[in-house]
């Protein structure tokens, strides 16, 4: 009787076995990362379509970009250093182009109750998506919608145009917006200035201050058009989606000479205005042209000024205001020029 030794050609088959189906993981692993600037370009044209009448400016950078600046604890979570992100943010003309008109349907649809209310009814509608704002801020809702309508409309008008895989790797973006936190360390999810930083959107300013003869680091971000008048939104990752050749932008501040070295005294005086006189507005227009430069309407310094735990009143005092016929009446093509008279800042 002859035996045959089995066992070393059954490893050698289970290894082959074994490597066949690393290899397909492999496969699967890179096919599920899309890599191409056709795709950039057409998540850029069609997010900027979107919105930017509504306000909001967008620009890209790479994970790894943002990831060198901020500490460990700050990173954002994507599985490589050359995946997409989109820096979000609002200019001057978001309050009364998206804003307004978003929070008045929100009114028109729920005639007579409370903002709450109106903000709960509107939670209770996204029970499936994450991040989701507080009940007493507006605004991060009307942010929060624009950006998951826009997400929305991108994936479906892409999947005609793409391959399958192209639209797998767009159902897979998230929306991280600036207020969200860390759930141990409550540290922000996102250090939005950095990320306007390194998508070219905003100049990261940053000098030390004595407070109480300790000397800390404080920052402050410009935009080279509108200086301070611009709010940070958030950022859009996009974790499927890989852009290695993407270059890097070279981010310019209105303060002269527009790139560092920059006068040390004009950078105490920015940081000094932001951190202790914000409210004044000052800061906003350090660098910029104060004759030509965009800023935001009364109403919405108005706005901007209320501490969140007075802008319901603030926000129900102008629905009823926007509601009196001998009133004036803010509607959803005014001007900001129109609707500066319209000043509720001492009435909240």
């Amino acid at each position: 009787m002859y035996f045959v030794n089995v066992i070393g050609p059954l490893k050698a088959i289970f290894s082959c076995i074994s490597g066949f189906q690393t290899n397909i993981q492999l496969v699967v692993s890179t096919q599920s990362e899309v890599c191409c600037s056709k795709m950039l370009e057409h998540v850029l044209s069609k997010l900027k379509t979107e919105l930017e009448p509504l306000g909001f400016e967008l620009s890209p950078f790479l994970v790894g970009w943002y990831n060198e600046l901020v500490s460990v604890k700050l990173h954002l979570d994507a599985p490589s250093s050359d995946c997409l992100a989109i820096c979000l943010i609002s200019s001057p003309m978001m309050f009364e182009a998206s804003f307004l008109p978003l929070l008045f349907s929100w009114f028109e649809k729920e005639d007579g109750q409370s903002l709450e209310d109106v903000l709960r009814n509107l939670k209770s509608k996204e029970t499936r998506k994450t991040s989701l704002p507080g009940l007493n801020d507006p605004l991060d809702w009307s942010v929060f919608i624009r950006v998951n309508a826009a997400l929305k409309r991108l994936r479906e008008d892409n999947n005609l145009l793409l391959t399958e895989t192209e639209s797998l790797a767009l159902g897979t973006a998230r929306f991280v917006p600036d207020y969200v936190v860390r759930p141990v360390s409550r540290l922000p999810l996102i250090h939005v200035q950095c990320a306007g930083h390194v998508s070219g959107l905003a100049y990261y300013h940053k000098a030390c201050i004595k407070v109480k003869d300790l000397s800390k680091e404080y920052g402050c971000s410009l935009h080279p058009k509108y200086g301070g008048w611009f709010g940070f939104r958030g950022v859009i990752v996009f974790p499927d989606i890989r852009c290695p050749e993407l270059p890097r932008p070279i981010t310019r501040s209105p303060l002269l000479p527009g790139l560092p070295p920059f006068d040390t005294e004009a950078l105490q005086t920015l940081i000094t205005e932001y951190r202790e006189r914000w409210r004044d507005n000052r800061w906003r227009d350090i660098g910029v042209d104060e004759q030509t430069v965009c800023r935001y309407s009364e109403t919405a310094r108005s706005f901007f000024n209320t501490p969140p735990s007075s802008r319901a009143q603030w926000v129900e005092r102008l629905i009823q205001m926007s509601r009196c016929r001998t009133c004036p009446v803010l509607s959803r093509s005014s001007s900001p020029a129109t609707q500066d008279h319209l000043t509720l800042k001492h009435q909240v």
